[in-house]
């Protein structure tokens, strides 16, 4: 990785002008130096039919990179007293920055820890289960009220979480999306996960294939809930990365929210046109709002911003004698 930011950085003053640059950086919050070469690093490369990243070459996608940025947490991962969250139950909280540091407590999946950033020191590194994260040094009080001051391994905190009353019981879920429990035995294994978690309790997760969250992909994910106003009962899970270390630039993932798992109906590279995954879904109506059930796929999105979904009502079902009733 390091290579590659060395490499982009002799390349960066022929290709593009700094004004560019100047008008991304202030036009974001302040973000971690990490997030600053992403910026550069996105507008940097080469311009090339094949290469995925040159959908950030071209000025026009300026407005792209700050959008996502600001609905991206990672910058919370780098921020010194933010508020992050246990993905994984029972995480160990160690002394050291090592996996046999002695432990200091165990934590529950959803647990809210406070970030202490390491400055312009690097943080130190792990490959655990096939994937490279760094170590994050958190403090916090655990379940039984005892504080702690350790650290914990990067893959075990949530990359991008959200709340939000999915079951309709009137208390937020938090739903959180990571880096999947199961082992990475080949390059090419890589797979994120989405958790939700009431009350402390896992209550339901899936797995994002492909989707790239962890350290050593360099990537920035985002999670988002999106409702329709104009479909009943349509709620889509969106989980995304912006990624400069893999070969992907805007990766992209739709769950469809059935009432009681989350079903995957969507998957594409966005820069590269590239799509992985698509199916039809149906889609019931809210028992509240009422409405009709509908058979939904993917429409295609303005500019990877909002997803449009085409939908249609089901065929009436018919009547005796085998003629349909009349639609309206």
């Amino acid at each position: 990785m390091n290579i590659f930011f060395s490499i982009s950085g002799q390349y960066f003053k022929n290709i593009i002008g700094f004004k560019i640059v100047e008008h991304i950086l202030s036009s974001l919050k302040p973000v971690p130096m990490r997030s600053i070469l992403l910026a550069i690093i996105l507008l940097g490369v080469r311009s090339h039919p094949n290469n995925a990243q040159n959908y950030f070459v071209s000025q026009q996608y300026e407005d792209f990179f700050t959008w996502f940025h600001e609905r991206a947490q990672i910058e919370q991962l780098y921020t010194n007293k933010a508020t992050l969250y246990i993905f994984t139950d029972g995480v160990n909280v160690r002394r050291q920055p090592n996996a046999t540091a002695p432990i200091l407590t165990q934590l529950p999946i959803g647990h809210a820890v406070t970030n202490v950033s390491y400055d312009k020191r690097p943080a130190p590194k792990a490959e655990i289960n096939g994937y490279g994260d760094v170590w994050l040094h958190v403090r916090g009080t655990d379940a039984a009220g005892k504080p702690f001051d350790g650290y914990v391994w990067g893959a075990h905190i949530a990359k991008g979480w959200r709340e939000a009353d999915l079951h309709g019981t009137g208390q937020p879920s938090l739903i959180m999306l990571g880096v999947a429990a199961k082992r990475r035995q080949q390059p090419q294994d890589i797979n994120a996960e989405i958790r939700m978690v009431q009350g402390g309790k896992l209550i339901g997760q899936t797995i994002v294939p492909g989707l790239c969250v962890f350290e050593d992909c360099g990537a920035s994910p985002m999670l988002r809930i999106l409702q329709s106003r104009n479909i009943s009962g349509l709620t889509i899970v969106e989980a995304a990365t912006m990624t400069i270390g893999c070969t992907a630039g805007i990766e992209k993932s739709y769950f469809y929210w059935t009432g009681k798992h989350l079903e995957r109906v969507y998957h594409a590279e966005y820069t590269t046109n590239t799509e992985m995954f698509r199916k039809k879904f149906t889609v019931m109506p809210d028992k509240l709002q009422g409405g009709t059930a509908q058979l939904c796929e993917y429409g295609g999105g303005e500019k990877g911003k909002k997803p449009n979904w085409n939908c249609r009502k089901f065929p009436p079902a018919p009547i005796a004698g085998g003629k349909a009733p009349p639609t309206k």
